[in-house]
């Protein structure tokens, strides 16, 4: 029964991918390129790297609203529904990130939303401008080749798959110098 419901799951979930699409292609948007649909690998932190805040919050430091809105969302996460980002949208100089969702499957966690040029000339987003980076450190990069180009105004749609640990806080990290990195807390782990 579980495989069935999973299998009928995926198919309506293909069918409504599909169909926004077709959509949104009709629509004059641009999703003609395959770089920002992008399967991340775990890295081990790196000491090397800049200093960091880690996407947690302790209990006793945090108010009780926030507990309780955390907690509303990983038990959505939990539960396969799509929920919403703590910080859904960060803008530049150059470029503005929007990120509309995120949900769980399995062991990993898709992110989705949109990258928009809000500047007044071409911008290039290279492979591994978006990065990402959970509450014990781990950075999650992609090994992808290729670049998007957007016009003044024009925006791509992208959907990350990130190896995430359950329960586990995520920031995305748009870094596209020589503006200075676009940080956006998704979600926050919760430290008793």
């Amino acid at each position: 029964m579980s495989e069935r419901r999973t299998t009928i799951t995926m198919v309506a979930l293909g069918v409504l991918i599909a169909l926004a699409l077709i959509a949104f292609d009709g629509s004059g948007g641009s999703f003609s390129s395959p770089e920002l649909m992008k399967h991340f690998a775990a890295r081990p932190p790196d000491p090397s790297d800049p200093l960091f805040d880690l996407p947690r919050i302790s209990v006793p430091q945090a108010p009780p609203d926030l507990i309780r809105a955390l907690e509303e969302l990983q038990a959505r996460l939990s539960e396969g529904r799509t929920a919403a980002p703590l910080t859904p949208t960060a803008t530049g100089p150059r470029a503005e990130v929007r990120v509309s969702g995120m949900r769980r499957h399995g062991d990993q966690i898709i992110v989705s939303g949109s990258v928009r040029n809000v500047g007044n000339r071409a911008v290039t987003i290279p492979p591994g401008t978006f990065v990402f980076r959970d509450s014990h450190g781990v950075r999650y990069t992609t090994e992808a080749s290729g670049s998007a180009t957007l016009a003044p105004g024009e925006m791509m749609t992208f959907e990350f798959t990130i190896p995430l640990p359950p329960r586990r806080g995520l920031t995305l990290i748009f870094d596209l110098p020589p503006d200075p990195p676009l940080e956006q807390t998704l979600t926050l782990e919760v430290i008793e």
